[in-house]
């Protein structure tokens, strides 16, 4: 049996997928009270004593508008340490698995166009610019599967589901975002796109990794409403009247649209957004 060492096994992607891969792996799980990823030595110390095949790291900071205010701490975890854990990877000859961002790339590209893994990233947000020198440093590793998503949600954590489900509750019209394009990925299709990438072994390199289809924030929520039948208007509105209502929050891609070709290309298609979406609320509604 294969063996895992899975970095951030209490978040919202790596909770789900300790659960998951369990039944095929032999893993063993960190979390930050348990190893200090910033900590090259206790890094590598934990790599020789687990011996994994795979290192898969689903550890990040990833409050984008705490990275404006705090971006030492985000290079520290999201870049620095990624480095450290590559050093490891390479030390056991294992395969590194490095969950990325679609804010690598700056977002302004024409909504008619959608980003390729080939394209140059060009952050233009703190949490960007210290995910791309994560993203550099997973290289180091050398065999390695660097797998960038984009609008994450899950079962297990904080999101845009849960939060858009919450304020449906407490308000009978909710104002959001229309101007931004991207596809929702649920976790489980995140984990789906892992286990086949460990299972196909395909050429190492950038793999773009979300659910298929692409929408907005503001046509997405309608979608969670439609699905979870929930009368609660949802009213469109501009990112820069957004900008106005809360000027403290961090400017967003305008085009998230990431290109799953290079996933079609080794046999991996993921879920569309609505049919992972409609998957995700069939549990998530039993826990509210």
């Amino acid at each position: 049996m294969k063996k895992v060492l899975l970095i951030g096994a209490d978040g919202m992607l790596g909770g789900e997928l300790k659960e998951r891969l369990e039944k095929i792996y032999d893993v063993e799980g960190t979390t930050i009270e348990t190893l200090d990823i910033c900590n090259k030595e206790a890094v590598l110390a934990k790599a020789k004593e687990v011996k994994p095949d795979y290192i898969i790291n689903c550890a990040a900071y990833t409050n984008v508008d705490g990275c404006e205010t705090h971006e030492d701490l985000a290079l520290s975890v999201n870049g620095t340490a990624v480095a450290n854990i590559a050093e490891a990877a390479k030390q056991e000859d294992a395969t590194l698995i490095h969950i990325s961002t679609d804010y690598v790339f700056p977002g302004n590209l024409s909504v008619e166009k959608i980003y390729t893994e080939d394209m140059m990233p060009n952050p233009v947000s703190a949490y960007g610019r210290t995910k791309l020198v994560g993203e550099e440093n997973a290289k180091k590793a050398e065999k390695y599967y660097i797998l960038r998503t984009a609008w994450l949600y899950g079962l297990g954590g904080k999101n845009f589901v849960k939060t858009m489900l919450k304020l449906s509750k407490e308000k009978e019209e909710i104002s959001v975002v229309d101007d931004q394009h991207g596809s929702p990925t649920s976790t489980t299709t995140l984990c789906e796109i892992i286990e086949a990438i460990m299972e196909k072994e395909p050429e190492y390199g950038i793999y773009h990794s979300t659910n298929e289809g692409f929408t907005t924030w503001c046509a997405f929520t309608r979608k969670i409403f439609e699905i979870a039948h929930i009368a609660t208007k949802v009213k469109a509105i501009t990112s820069q009247e957004y900008k106005q209502m809360y000027p403290q929050s961090s400017d967003r891609p305008t085009n998230s649209q990431l290109s799953k070709e290079k996933l079609h290309s080794v046999g991996i298609y993921p879920d569309s957004y609505e049919v992972a979406l409609e998957k995700y609320l069939k549990e998530e509604l039993k826990n509210m």
